[in-house]
């Protein structure tokens, strides 16, 4: 199990790291006002084009503060903060939603509490859960075992882009309308839901670890959609979906990899989680791997459609997407 980092040597080491990290790619220096802990201040952010968010980090009395932003910032003018992943410099600390974690092969792991705070009223943990686009892990929080989602690991190529995912989908969920955050609970109305459910806090090791490109795919396959204007969600089981005035049209299950054991848990998902959608809908995954010509037939016969995708400078791109929809 993932266990959360609370030496102050490595805790310093690691977050000299992952701003290094973060300015291999936030290379525009701006002058701009961010407001923080009750007032303002000038400061010095760090943009990147190519992902799109900014951040900024000093130390505090008590941590070291991360300050990101989504969008370009403004030079001069007061900037939003659309979350912060702070780091205690030392132990445990609860309230402060940011930590280093040690997986079981030993990889440093980027982790957030999810405490997102701000915004319109009922922004907070429970929200982030339900409707980020990605699946948290549980780790040892000082003999408490709690959910964290997982930015990255520390010394991954994808780190950048995968802490401008998290910026991006904290800066969609906090901007979610009503209509966004409609109650697709019906739809999860298993006898076996608690156990399913639990499977969501699996232990990550080894490339799964490392790459953790499952949110990656998942949110840029949902702005694919959004641009065209589809209404797209997810749940706690199902990866993705497009809905219609409280039904379900189309449900996606996104796979890292075309392995035996993916294309198992896939069909499985799929099948099981489109059983209580009493309307028509079409099963759809989403795998990186031409499959053999056999096993494209036989799960069109088991109603399931296949999306491919391939990795291009980093960037999953989605073959055949206007044919699938």
């Amino acid at each position: 199990m993932t266990q959360i980092v609370t030496e102050t040597n490595l805790i310093t080491k690691y977050q000299k790291l992952f701003v290094k990290q973060l300015k291999t790619v936030c290379k525009e220096k701006v002058i701009c006002i961010l407001g923080y802990q009750g007032y303002s201040d000038e400061s010095t952010v760090y943009y990147s084009e190519k992902f799109n968010f900014w951040f900024s980090e000093h130390e505090n009395e008590n941590r070291y503060w991360n300050a990101f932003g989504f969008g370009r910032p403004q030079a001069g003018r007061n900037n939003s903060i659309t979350v912060e992943i702070n780091i205690p410099y030392e132990g445990i600390n609860r309230n402060i939603g940011g930590a280093f974690g040690h997986d079981q092969n030993g990889e440093v792991l980027v982790l957030h509490r999810g405490k997102i705070g701000g915004g319109r009223v009922g922004i907070g943990k429970s929200l982030f859960f339900e409707n980020y686009r990605d699946e948290p892990i549980i780790a040892d929080d000082d003999g408490i075992e709690n959910d964290f989602c997982l930015i990255g690991s520390l010394t991954s190529k994808y780190l950048p882009r995968q802490v401008g995912n998290f910026v991006s989908e904290v800066h969609r969920i906090k901007n979610m309308t009503a209509e966004e955050t409609e109650d697709f609970s019906i739809f999860n109305s298993f006898a076996f839901t608690d156990e399913v459910t639990g499977s969501r806090k699996i232990k990550r090791s080894g490339i799964a670890t490392i790459e953790r490109t499952h949110g990656i795919v998942v949110n840029l396959l949902a702005k694919f959609l959004e641009d065209k204007g589809y209404k797209v969600a997810k749940d706690r089981n199902r990866d993705l979906f497009i809905h219609n005035r409280g039904q379900i049209k189309k449900l996606f299950e996104i796979k890292r990899s075309s392995s035996t054991t993916d294309l198992y848990s896939a069909v499985g998902q799929l099948l099981i989680y489109s059983i209580p959608i009493k309307t028509a809908v079409d099963l759809i995954l989403v795998v990186p791997d031409k499959l053999n010509i056999t096993v494209e037939k036989r799960l069109s016969q088991l109603g399931i459609k296949i999306l491919y995708y391939n990795w291009n400078n980093g960037e999953p791109i989605f073959t055949d997407l206007e044919k699938i929809l």
